[in-house]
């Protein structure tokens, strides 16, 4: 198998979230750089900005923690923090200056939080498969940096339908017009891509 489309997956509530991966699956083995400390501040920083840059698939999901659907969620994910906040204290200085922590407004169902850096413009945002539309309408059109940041995003092609639906349906020879509904997708200024899984 190429590693280049590896896959894995993760125990998640009822099912197993796969989610591709884009770096290989096992590390390479590689010489230690010795002298990396001794390189001039501004190559070590364009390293570090490179190492920043490296794309990452974000899971996201909701769990329900009360009978109460509109307040009582929490969200979480499985994917791990960006490895750069854990090198030393250099490449997190330069971890916190590309990433951007993921906060929830008050307005926002299921807001209980722990903490979750995203690089807007190379990470993409994987809405795991037993996200109730509910929920997902309200991540993507409540959330800030959802509506004005979000460029990639992976969902399954049954919830996007549900979040976008048709406009009008044809009957025949004659299309039924109904009002337009809201859809998901034109609250998203900064969408660029969008990717389905199963």
């Amino acid at each position: 198998m190429n590693p280049d489309h590896a896959l894995f997956f993760r125990y998640h509530r009822l099912q197993h979230c796969c989610i591709p991966l884009l770096s290989p699956a096992a590390p390479v083995e590689t010489e230690i750089f010795h002298f990396f400390p001794l390189l001039p501040p501004e190559i070590r920083l364009k390293i570090w900005q490179i190492v920043a840059q490296e794309p990452r698939v974000v899971e996201l999901s909701c769990v329900f923690v009360s009978s109460n659907q509109q307040t009582g969620g929490q969200w979480f994910t499985h994917s791990p923090p960006p490895v750069i906040f854990s090198i030393c204290c250099e490449s997190r200085a330069v971890g916190l200056y590309e990433y951007e922590l993921l906060k929830f407004e008050e307005k926002q169902i299921g807001r209980d939080w722990g903490t979750l850096y995203v690089n807007w413009e190379n990470d993409c945002i994987w809405l795991c498969n037993d996200l109730s539309a509910t929920w997902a309408k309200d991540l993507l059109t409540k959330n800030e940096q959802m509506k004005g940041k979000l460029k990639r995003l992976c969902i399954g092609r049954d919830l996007w339908k549900s979040l976008n639906p048709l406009m009008g349906l044809r009957q025949g020879n004659m299309a039924i017009l109904r009002t337009k509904p809201t859809n998901v997708v034109e609250s998203l200024a900064a969408l660029e891509s969008v990717q389905f899984h199963s």
